[in-house]
């Protein structure tokens, strides 16, 4: 283990090794469908641009631990004012504004950051709406800057003739603290360690076979920090990365074609349009090596409509992880079309593969209660449906500022903190994780607890049915369940329809386990990844249906 840490490491080495390999590229003003166009950054412009933010920021105040609040539009300066920073010894602090604009207050009034690093919007709100921001000292305008005071982001650009002196930080020093996407709960900011972070960009690098010098596109922004940690070329496609609902598939295949990549990050919704888009142009994706989702199970009919489009024995990886544990495991797509598709479609649950290396995963026995301390008689059997609680040096330990969070979702193993993932699932002989829904969303039924994914997995079979949900209508203890379907496009649903989901689960643990069926114009989902549906919306919706 090294003496010190500091996530700027990987950049400052992969400049000094590959100075002219392209580090960042981000679409062009000038970008247009017939003719894409990127801004690029090679890693040694990186390094000295990042190097001279640090000095500027430096200048203006910015310090050594001082959390800083980034409220940035995804541009080429993002990642580079966040290596300025990481540089510093700063701690940025990283919100998804999709969360809403009350989230998102509360969570900054919850963190008080000393420093605003923010558009123009963000400072006229907090001109009018001072509570949240009021232990923030600096300010700096990315963009024009206009009544509020502060700096400009531009005039904190400071060249130098020599490399800024990284800070040298602890194991435990935070590097970063991240919010949840508060899809499933409040947001809640996740203490990015310097040693969680190096271990994460260790343990996914091997868990995926990730090289330096390949070219990844990405289409979610925090992730290509990890590939400029992993020394990847990071493309961002020309599609608005918060909204991945309407990403153009044109716009991501274009990305990997034009750029020869490696490697694609994406969520399925994205993918999902990808494999269409391509068949009907007649395009391949014959340069990729690895196809990577994340943020919901992948779609079968999605790897079967992908296999023409992608080189023989090319996969779709599904790394699980959450926030506060990036990665726990991963999954390919050949083992996940192998045995593991067949008990899916028999109520298995779906199945995230083994576990990443250097993480523990134990099955503990559901309760909604604080568990303080680890011990034993908390741990289910294998094939015994439980709460996942997972540890290692890539999870997280703590959340900040939130007391509550920290005594519902951690607990303490001797010296060792767990992490309860708050998603239900079990091992299988070989070791195998088996994803079986959120914890929050499990019925609860007069007949005792009914996880919802492993009855989506029977239902979802369905030719004609995009997806379903299982949601439960009632008081706790007597929720009747009932599953909604949302239709492929172009199918319609029939009594007859409900009446094949039924026939489905003949056979099955979960035979005639709902009665009723509705279906549903579109499912709404999560911000972050347009892919996670928001089902205590659908619950609302079911139970104003029934009545």
């Amino acid at each position: 283990m090294p003496d010190w840490f500091n996530v700027a490491t990987h950049t400052r080495r992969h400049a000094a090794e590959r100075p002219d390999q392209p580090a960042l590229l981000f679409p062009s003003r000038a970008y247009s469908a017939s003719s894409p166009a990127w801004d690029t950054l090679t890693y040694a412009q990186f390094e000295q641009r990042s190097d001279a933010y640090a000095r500027g920021l430096s200048a203006k105040g910015v310090r050594r631990g001082d959390r800083v609040l980034m409220l940035m539009k995804p541009e080429l300066d993002l990642w580079v004012v966040l290596f300025a920073l990481f540089k510093v010894g700063a701690v940025p602090v990283i919100m998804d504004p999709g969360m809403g604009p009350k989230n998102l207050l509360a969570c900054i009034e919850q963190i008080g950051c000393r420093v605003v690093i923010a558009i123009p919007a963000v400072h006229v709100v907090r001109t009018f709406v001072r509570k949240p921001f009021a232990g923030a000292e600096i300010f700096i305008t990315v963009g024009t800057k206009l009544w509020w005071g502060g700096h400009r982001l531009a005039d904190c650009l400071e060249p130098g003739d020599t490399p800024f002196e990284l800070a040298q930080l602890g194991f435990m020093d935070d590097a970063a603290i991240a919010f949840t996407s508060g899809s499933t709960g409040t947001p809640k900011g996740v203490a990015y360690h310097q040693g969680m972070w190096d271990t994460a960009v260790k343990s996914i690098r091997e868990m995926m076979d990730m090289k330096a010098g390949d070219v990844s596109v990405q289409a979610f922004a925090a992730f290509a920090i990890y590939d400029l940690c992993w020394g990847h070329t990071a493309v961002i496609p020309a599609i608005d990365l918060s909204k991945p609902a309407k990403a153009p598939p044109e716009a991501f295949a274009t990305a990997i074609r034009h750029h020869q990549a490696k490697m694609a990050f994406a969520s399925p919704i994205i993918w999902r349009r990808v494999a269409p888009f391509c068949q009907q142009k007649g395009w391949k994706l014959e340069s990729l090596d690895k196809a990577i989702t994340t943020g919901a199970p992948t779609p079968p009919e999605m790897v079967r409509a992908f296999a023409p489009l992608l080189r023989d024995g090319v996969e779709f990886h599904t790394p699980y992880g959450a926030t506060e544990a990036i990665p726990v495991s991963h999954i390919g797509s050949a083992e996940l079309m192998g045995d593991c598709l067949e008990k899916t479609a028999r109520g298995a649950g779906t199945c995230v593969g083994h576990p990443a290396p250097g993480i523990d995963v134990r099955i503990a026995r559901v309760t909604d209660d604080a568990i303080p301390a680890w011990s034993e008689d908390l741990r289910l059997p294998d094939g015994e449906i439980g709460e996942i609680v997972v540890s290692g040096g890539q999870v997280s330990v703590d959340y900040k500022e939130s007391p509550e969070g920290n005594a519902s979702s951690k607990i303490r193993d001797g010296e060792r903190i767990l992490h309860r993932m708050g998603d239900l699932g079990y091992l299988d002989p070989q070791g195998r994780i088996w994803f079986c829904g959120r914890k929050s969303h499990r019925l609860q039924t007069k007949d005792g607890m009914l996880p919802c994914v492993p009855v989506e997995g029977i239902t979802n079979e369905h030719p004609d049915v995009f997806r379903t949900a299982l949601v439960g209508v009632g008081e706790p203890g007597a929720e009747e369940p009932v599953l909604i379907v949302e239709m492929q496009k172009g199918k319609t649903f029939t009594p007859g329809t409900a009446d094949a989901l039924k026939a489905l689960t003949v056979g099955t643990p979960y035979e005639h386990v709902f009665a009723q069926v509705l279906p549903h114009p579109g499912f709404p989902t999560d911000a972050r990844h347009n892919s996670k549906i928001r089902r205590g919306d659908l619950r609302t919706w079911a139970t104003r249906q029934l009545r």
